[in-house]
């Protein structure tokens, strides 16, 4: 089995489409809709990787980056912060935040899955990302 990712996009589309590409490629996929379902989820089952979308219904990928690294359970998620957002300097708050990647949308899903395929080939990193 493939390592585990949560997809945290609130466009049912968008979450779907790369639901199914994603495990086309072997991974398996939990989807959360917003903030609270995504902590909710990252408890229950931690993923290896999460691909967050940076505007949620209920607070900012940001947020559940901070959520995930005070929990001792999903402090070693690698985060992937996804965005439609052109704010200047996005990119570089996220990657103080925490994220390990950043992708604006539109982007090509072949460079989202090839990232993928190289984090999930990286060990865990247990404690650094908090």
């Amino acid at each position: 089995m493939g390592k585990r990712i949560l997809l945290v996009e609130d466009d049912k589309y968008i979450a779907l489409a790369l639901k199914i590409r994603l495990q086309a490629e072997g991974f398996e996929i939990s989807v959360a809709n917003d903030k609270a379902a995504a902590l909710r989820e990252a408890s229950q089952q931690p993923p290896d990787i999460a691909l967050i979308d940076f505007n949620l219904p209920d607070g900012t990928g940001f947020e559940v980056m901070g959520g995930f690294s005070s929990d001792e359970r999903t402090s070693s998620v690698m985060n992937i912060i996804m965005t439609a957002s052109k704010q200047p300097g996005l990119r570089v708050d996220a990657m103080t935040a925490g994220a390990i990647e950043y992708f604006e949308k539109p982007f090509k899903s072949a460079e989202l899955i090839a990232c993928i395929k190289v984090l999930a080939q990286r060990p865990a990193c247990d404690g650094m990302m908090s």
